[in-house]
C-alpha cells in the first residue's frame, strides 16, 4: 500500500444515533464526498442536512451552483448504508463501495433488516430491496478525484468481506475495521486473521497520521497496531474477548459556526 502525499482538504465528522455512527464529509473543489449514510431515512436526513449546511459555509471560490455530492460506503452493515436510498431520493447520483459491497448489498439488506431499531427509523421501507441503490465499485488501488485532492481506495476485508478504506492526505477512513471506545465487533461475517493483517498494513501507510473510524474518535497508528494484535489474538483463540479501548482525546481543528454535532478534522 502507498499513501498520497497531498495537503489535507476540508474534512468534517458528524456523529449520530442510533449507533453513534461517524459520517465524514470531504470537500474538494469539484466534488464533495460523504462517507456512510446511516441506518435509514431519518438518520440519513440528519446527516445530509448538517453536511449541506457545512457545504454552504465552505463554498468553492469562483464556483457557481452547489458542489455535487458522492457517497462512499465503507461496508455492508445496516448502520452504514441503509440511508443510501434517502440520499438518492434527494438527488445524490453517485454511490461507491468495494466490489464485494456491490455484490452483497442487496442480500445484506434482507439479512440485516430486522436489526434496525424501528423507534429510531419509523419510516424504514417495508421492503428491504428498497434500501439498495446503484453503487459503482471502487477496487483496490482505485482513485477518486474530488478536485484538488484524491481519495485512494483500499480493499481491506476483515470486519466484513466488503470493507473499503479511503486515504486522503494524512487521514485514513477505516470504517469499522477500527473501533475506539468500544470493543471491535467481530460477527459471523468477520475474518479475524485477515482483519489483523489488514490493520497492520494500514498502520504502516506512509504519511498516515489520523485514522478516522466508523465509531469513536480518531486515533493514531499506534492505536491501530495495538488493535491489530488484539484481533490477532481472537484469530488464534476464538474464545478471546476483544477489548474496549479509549484513545487520548483528539485535537479537532478550530472552526466556528458549524452545525451542532459537527467537528472539523482538517
Amino acid at each position: 500500500m502507498s499513501a498520497p502525499s497531498l495537503p489535507a482538504p476540508a474534512i468534517f465528522v458528524h456523529t449520530s444515533d442510533p449507533a453513534a455512527l461517524n459520517s465524514y464529509l470531504i470537500i474538494g473543489t469539484e466534488r464533495a464526498v460523504i462517507i456512510d449514510t446511516g441506518a435509514g431515512p431519518a438518520q440519513a436526513a440528519g446527516i445530509l442536512d448538517v453536511f449541506t449546511t457545512v457545504l454552504a459555509q465552505h463554498r468553492t471560490p469562483g464556483r457557481d451552483g452547489e458542489l455535487p455530492i458522492a457517497v462512499v460506503n465503507t461496508h455492508d452493515h445496516w448502520d452504514h448504508y441503509f440511508g443510501n436510498a434517502h440520499f438518492a431520493a434527494c438527488g445524490v447520483e453517485k454511490f461507491f463501495g468495494s466490489p464485494a459491497f456491490v455484490r452483497d448489498q442487496a442480500g445484506s439488506a434482507w439479512l440485516q433488516f430486522h436489526s434496525v431499531p424501528l423507534e429510531a427509523e419509523p419510516q424504514l421501507p417495508s421492503d428491504p430491496s428498497a434500501l439498495a441503490v446503484e453503487v459503482a465499485a471502487l477496487a483496490d488501488g482505485a482513485v477518486l478525484d474530488i478536485g484538488g485532492w484524491q481519495l485512494h481506495a483500499y480493499e481491506v476485508p476483515g470486519h466484513t468481506d466488503t470493507d473499503l478504506v479511503l486515504a486522503c492526505a494524512d487521514v485514513v477512513f477505516t470504517g469499522d475495521l477500527v473501533e475506539e471506545g468500544a470493543a471491535p465487533q467481530a460477527g459471523d461475517d468477520a475474518t479475524p486473521s485477515r482483519w489483523a493483517a489488514g490493520l497492520r498494513e494500514l498502520a504502516a501507510l506512509p504519511g498516515a497520521e489520523v485514522f478516522a473510524p466508523g465509531h469513536g474518535q480518531p486515533v493514531d497508528a499506534g492505536f491501530v497496531r495495538r488493535q491489530a494484535e488484539d484481533i490477532a489474538a481472537l484469530a488464534a483463540d476464538p474464545d478471546h474477548e476483544l477489548a474496549a479501548v479509549s484513545a487520548a482525546p483528539f485535537s479537532f481543528a478550530e472552526s466556528t459556526g458549524l452545525p451542532a454535532g459537527v467537528r472539523r478534522l482538517r
